[in-house]
């Protein structure tokens, strides 16, 4: 048999489970959504394309996809994501890997194109940047659903036989030959060369490859009383795709005990810390601050940060009305309270109050009608600020991004 359609065929998944297939467009994702299609059929997939709109050929590589999709009856949704500065390739992941998250629901799942040859460029370059040889995990939870990569035990070669047996016309995406890569460099110049001097090197790579670490939540790390070993803290950093080098994380382990009054920070990837507050461990994103702007009551408005929606309440703000949404950096010093059961309360207090985290406060969204504070989100509101009002009212939520 076809080792792609077997590779499927051998998944143990619940009868009409709803699968969704990461669809770039490329060879290995093109590959998986025709044979899915062939071994589950048409109304159990859902194709999936992530537009990370950093190339010129962003949407030309849309619309080949909807072609391609028409062509087999495939649903197809295209979401655009916003690529944070830095690390672009790394960016592009969290961007793309945020959005997979949000789509999935209960019971479903995602299959990724991973195939043996990327597992092998993986472990090569976890061990030549001093990291856990962990490869990629073939199954895990994955937000509501299940993270699946079902041809993970198939050779590159054998999916591109697939492919011209099939007729099947895919994406050639010029930057996966830029070697300026480190996994591109793996892939076309340091590979090659070791297939050819040893010919069983890819295999005895995969050797090196880790039993699969504890599936660890995605929530703060309680602290032990005993020492907390790094295996606990790399399983940890695992549920969120981060796997920094062990340098790394021994810096982690030193760090946690500092003195109580200490705020630790260290960075594991691009644009992500480990911090600790009240004996926990947080994984923390930095966000650009947001600017403030004026926003209407009961209008969903999304923040660099988070999202801030609303719901019904009888001491909320009428619909339609305006407020600014700030936060305290921008507020000045005999702004930084608000009327709270007819006291004036500090900003600041109310956040410990509420054990809202130090790197959460001044990005935090506060509303204000004219200078006078009347909303802290979630933590407090000026009660006087609904009174009289006859129309609907709404109570602002928010929504910080993991």
């Amino acid at each position: 048999m076809c080792p792609v359609l077997e590779a499927l065929k051998a998944l143990e998944l619940p009868v009409d489970s709803k699968i969704w297939i990461a669809y770039s467009g490329g060879l290995d994702s093109t590959v998986l959504l025709h044979a899915s299609v062939q071994v589950f059929g048409v109304p159990r997939i859902r194709a999936l394309h992530i537009n990370h709109q950093l190339s010129s050929s962003s949407d030309r590589w849309v619309e080949h996809c909807v072609r391609t999709a028409d062509q087999w009856n495939v649903d197809l949704t295209v979401d655009k994501v916003v690529v944070s500065a830095g690390n672009l390739e790394y960016q592009a992941r969290l961007s793309r890997y945020s959005n997979f998250r949000q789509r999935l629901g209960a019971d479903e799942f995602l299959f990724t194109g991973h195939h043996r040859d990327d597992d092998v460029e993986t472990l090569t370059w976890q061990l030549f940047t001093g990291r856990a040889m962990i490869g990629i995990p073939e199954s895990r939870p994955f937000g509501s659903g299940t993270l699946q990569r079902p041809l993970l035990h198939v050779e590159r070669q054998e999916l591109e036989t697939y492919a011209k047996q099939h007729e099947i016309i895919w994406i050639e995406d010029a930057s996966n030959k830029d070697t300026s890569f480190d996994r591109n460099w793996i892939r076309h110049k340091f590979l090659p060369q070791l297939q050819k001097r040893f010919p069983q090197g890819k295999h005895r790579i995969l050797d090196f490859k880790r039993a699969t670490l504890p599936l660890v939540k995605r929530e703060p790390l309680a602290l032990p009383e005993r020492e907390l070993a790094i295996e606990d803290i790399r399983a940890w950093l695992l549920a969120y795709e981060v796997n920094p080098p062990t340098t790394v994380l021994k810096e982690i382990q030193l760090q946690i005990n500092a003195k109580a009054d200490a705020n630790p920070e260290i960075k594991v990837a691009d644009g992500l810390f480990v911090r600790r507050y009240r004996k926990r461990l947080h994984l923390v994103p930095v966000y650009e601050e947001f600017t403030p702007l004026k926003i209407e009551v009961g209008k969903q408005i999304r923040l660099s940060n988070g999202i801030l929606t609303w719901k019904n309440s009888t001491q909320g703000f009428e619909e339609g009305h305006t407020l600014l949404c700030t936060n305290r950096l921008n507020l000045k010093g005999d702004q930084r309270s608000i009327m709270d059961g007819g006291v004036h309360k500090k900003l600041a207090n109310l956040f410990q109050e509420s054990s809202v985290p130090p790197w959460l406060r001044d990005g935090w969204p506060v509303l204000c009608e004219g200078e006078t504070v009347v909303s802290l989100v979630d933590i407090s509101s000026d009660s006087t600020s609904g009174s009289g009002r006859q129309s609907r009212t709404l109570e602002p939520k928010w929504h910080p991004f993991d």
